[in-house]
């Protein structure tokens, strides 16, 4: 599978203009595939991780909405949008009619969820660990389905769908990304419905690590790992040179990672992104 860069910007702590700018200039640069927001009702702020209630964040899909329109040739994803937060049909309604506007640009990420703070605050059950891979599990199954145009029945716990499909879709059925690094019940969803895993952490091992539980999860399933990219984010300073940004990226796609993510930090700065583009051709050759 081909290396591919994609940049990562969070619609927090900043103005959409600033968020137009770098998508727009990310766009005219062709080293870049794509482009992602993240999805939550609170900024997070770390490592470690955790929601500034204090401070918001904008709605991931509706921001991805936006930029992909001021934009004509990457595509976009929300990496990711916890399941929790809508009912699988109407996530799937939003992706479709958002890849049906853009003419197929877009690309559907989609996590089990993961802040309790979060969640309470806003007045969303988030669940046992197990109770949220269950409600994940069929989420799955019916977004995937009804992406693909198919006409879905489900009768789950946390999902029921009769006879339904979505008529207004793209010119394709959308990529699905999935993240999360759980050996049990993650990573295996992983292998059976996913375009595309997005690792959570920075550490090169661990993702090495990771990634041959995924392969393995493939093969027991019969499917070729190959068929399934593997981004991980590159964070870096906003003054660390281009070069430093290079070599992140490097060590991760040393270690099996095909779609490198260039996470750029806040507040953003168009001006930081000519230079990482002129830097990342060096490391593969």
């Amino acid at each position: 599978m081909n290396i591919e860069f994609g940049i990562s910007t969070s619609p927090q702590g900043t103005d959409f203009a600033d968020l137009r700018d770098l998508w727009q200039a990310a766009d005219k640069l062709p080293i870049f595939s794509s482009g992602w927001v993240n999805d939550h009702f609170a900024a997070f702020v770390g490592p470690p991780w955790t929601p500034d209630l204090d401070q918001g964040c904008a709605d991931g899909w509706t921001v991805l909405g936006a930029l992909l329109h001021e934009t004509q040739r990457i595509r976009g994803g929300v990496l990711v949008s916890g399941v929790h937060f809508r009912s699988a049909s109407k996530l799937a309604h939003m992706a479709a009619t958002l890849d049906w506007s853009t003419g197929g640009r877009v690309d559907v990420g989609l996590g089990a969820g993961w802040s309790p703070e979060e969640c309470e605050t806003f007045g969303i059950s988030l669940g046992s660990v197990k109770t949220r891979l269950d409600r994940f599990e069929e989420h799955l199954e019916a977004i995937t389905g009804l992406l693909a145009g198919e006409t879905v029945t489900l009768t789950g716990e946390h999902v029921q769908l009769n006879e339904a499909k979505l008529t207004f879709r793209g010119p394709s059925t959308p990529p699905i990304c999935i993240g999360g690094m759980g050996e049990k019940r993650t990573l295996p969803l992983v292998a059976r419905y996913a375009d595309h895993w997005s690792y959570e952490g920075t550490d090169a091992v661990e993702f090495a690590q990771k990634l041959a539980v995924l392969h393995q999860c493939c093969a027991d399933i019969g499917r070729d790992p190959a068929e399934i990219h593997a981004s991980a984010k590159i964070r870096f300073g906003p003054a660390d040179p281009a070069e430093l940004v290079a070599e992140r990226a490097k060590e991760m796609i040393d270690a099996g990672a095909t779609y490198p993510l260039i996470s750029f930090p806040r507040p953003l700065d168009q001006s930081l992104i000519e230079p990482i583009a002129a830097a990342l051709p060096e490391i593969l050759t």
